[in-house]
Order: structure tokens, then sequence, then C-alpha cells
């Protein structure tokens, strides 16, 4: 779970599945010494827009990973924007389907799995912090 981007947001958070830990050793251009740099390897979710969920309406936010054909569907985080690990509830309902991802065996799947749960959502009551998140209450830390 990291901040969103966006200047507008209609949700304030964006939500990953991180596929790798790597760290890199590299060179910037003009400087001598080398740099380590730690990067995450992820693929995206997005809330699902048709969904209207809020503490008022007493439902969850439904996510779904964003379709592969989409350009932002896999990308790279620094560690550091990380706010905290979230926990996903598969939407059992809506079973599992390719319709994100070509069904078979991925990368971006864990334990070759061959096909991704349609959507999820967000365990907002994992702990009190998570659950102030999605509140007016937050204390931000």
């Amino acid at each position: 779970m990291v901040l969103s981007g966006e200047s507008s947001p209609s949700h304030p958070y964006w939500y990953a599945r991180v596929l790798g830990i790597y760290h890199v050793d590299t060179w910037l251009q003009g400087e001598t010494k080398q740099q380590n740099l730690e990067i995450l390897h992820v693929r995206w979710l997005a809330p699902l827009m048709s969904y209207k969920s809020a503490i008022q309406r007493t439902r969850l936010p439904k996510l779904v990973f964003v379709k592969e054909s989409d350009y932002d569907a896999f990308g790279f985080l620094n560690p550091t924007q990380v706010i905290r690990g979230t926990h996903l509830i598969p939407t059992f309902i809506l079973g599992h389907g390719s319709s994100s991802l070509h069904h078979g065996t991925s990368l971006a799947r864990p334990n070759g799995e061959l096909d991704d749960w349609e959507a999820y959502y967000v365990g907002i009551f994992v702990d009190c912090d998570m659950f102030l998140q999605y509140t007016d209450l937050s204390i931000g830390h």
C-alpha cells in the first residue's frame, strides 16, 4: 500500500502485489562511486470504480488487477514509498478468472497458479492503525 500519486485521487492509496525484491549495484552518470539501489518489482491493483465503498456505506474497498494490456500493469517501486502491507481478501463469489492476465503460469502469479481471483477486498479491520487509515481519524504515521 502506497499513497496515491494522483493530484485529486478517487481513492487515497495504490496497491500492489510484490513480485520480487531486488538489490541493484549501479553507477550514476558522472559519478565514480557505486550505489546500491533496492527496488520492488510489483503488479498493480486498482480500485474497482463501479463499486462504491466507504465506512458510511459499510462496504470494504474492492480491488482488481490492472489489465496486462495497460502500460502500467507492472512496475518498479522504491521500498521507502510503502506505507504498510495490506490484507487482501479474495472476492470468492466472483471466482477465479483470467480477465487481467492470460491463463497459464506466469512470474506474476505465486506458486504456479494458473489464474487470479477476479477481485479482492481490502481488509481494513486487520488492526486499529489500518482501520484509521480509512477514516478521517488517522494520525498518519
